[in-house]
């Protein structure tokens, strides 16, 4: 049995849907191939305050309703999964909070992942000399790891 890991950004629907489409073609002929679908949520760098990184306005709210925004965006996975994993393949959905490559490493590593499969725009510059999540989970995650681009 394989477990592949598909991390996506909900906001970038197209990537999305390429990341799961490669993820399926992959596992499609893997007896017992099962696949994940994971998204995470940013954590709110230090030194911020979280009111106003969080709502984006000069205003600001006193509520950070993570848990609200775990669930909401576990139902969203789960809907995508459900138009666009075969149910047998459906592993299961993952929303995790904090630094994106790092969360990503640890949900391999707790789910037994033996493929994570990703999407990675073009790099800009900065991705150069900072490395962007894609390369750093590539770095660091104790599996295989495809890149697919936009």
């Amino acid at each position: 049995m394989a477990n592949y890991l598909a991390p996506i950004d909900l906001e970038d629907e197209h990537l999305s849907a390429g990341v799961i489409e490669k993820t399926v073609q992959m596992a499609t002929g893997v007896p017992g191939a099962k696949i994940y679908l994971m998204t995470v949520i940013p954590g709110i760098t230090p030194g911020i305050d979280q009111r106003y990184a969080v709502r984006g306005e000069m205003h600001g709210s006193a509520e950070y309703p993570l848990q609200e925004w775990k669930d909401e965006a576990a139902k969203e996975l789960q809907d995508i999964a459900n138009k666009s994993v075969p149910k047998e393949m459906q592993g299961g959905v993952v929303v995790e909070n904090g630094t994106v490559y790092r969360e990503i490493v640890e949900a391999a590593k707790d789910l037994n992942i033996e493929h994570i499969v990703m999407g990675a725009n073009r790099p800009s510059l900065a991705d150069y000399l900072l490395g962007p999540n894609s390369a750093r989970v590539a770095r660091h995650a104790g599996c295989s790891v495809t890149v697919v681009r936009a």
